[in-house]
């Protein structure tokens, strides 16, 4: 292999990697902050008092928007894993233990998820 093709083949990679990563930045972002801080996370939501009426314990993820138009993502901590089928089939809806419809849960592990609010709308602020 010549010492050109060498910098094409990493040329090539490296703008499939770099495309594959801006493709699913939020996936990808997301992933890498519960990787490295997950263990900070759980601690925040775990002492947490138990929300009144049967919601679940959360706390705000992510967010963005502009002009008060802002989208917010939780964290949110279901023990009986309710939130499993939603976030596997990609469902949208009203959840058990969330006050409001939401566009998308999609699960970290086992108990943990990020719950995606439709935007303008946060945690007991529903439209």
């Amino acid at each position: 292999m010549t010492h050109r093709s060498k910098r094409l083949l990493a040329l090539s990679l490296f703008v499939v990697i770099a495309s594959v990563l801006v493709w699913n930045y939020s996936a990808v972002k997301t992933e890498a902050r519960w990787l490295l801080s997950s263990r900070h996370y759980k601690s925040d939501v775990l002492s947490q008092p138990s929300p009144p009426g049967g919601e679940l314990r959360h706390i705000a993820w992510d967010g963005w928007g502009w002009a008060g138009q802002n989208t917010t993502v939780y964290l949110v901590f279901d023990p009986t894993d309710s939130l499993s089928m939603a976030a596997a089939t990609h469902e949208s809806g009203k959840f058990a233990g969330i006050p409001c419809d939401v566009p998308k849960v999609s699960r970290l592990e086992s108990q943990w998820y990020v719950v995606t609010f439709y935007t303008s709308q946060e945690w007991g602020h529903c439209n």
